[in-house]
């Protein structure tokens, strides 16, 4: 096997667990979908998107890793959104 697939296999293994972290997120927000639908609250929250993509920049070491992770995570919370309706 050479190296290119190598790490493909390593990207393949990432992928796997993403999907399982992004899956368990999703559980969570259904569960607080159900418990703003009770307490009458909005689906959006303008500050916790903030300081959810406030944490994500942190985590990444330079300016193009900022970036990415934020449009990632913008993704991840406008399906979020959508699985708390």
């Amino acid at each position: 096997m050479n190296k290119l697939d190598v790490l493909r296999k390593d990207i393949d293994l990432l992928d796997k667990e993403i999907c399982e972290l992004l899956l368990n997120r999703f559980a969570v927000v259904k569960e607080i979908g159900e418990v703003k639908k009770k307490e009458g609250l909005p689906v959006t929250n303008a500050g916790r998107e903030a300081l959810v993509l406030e944490k994500v920049r942190a985590a990444a070491v330079n300016a193009e890793e900022k970036d990415a992770l934020e449009s990632v995570y913008r993704a991840v919370i406008a399906a979020s959104k959508k699985l708390e309706e």
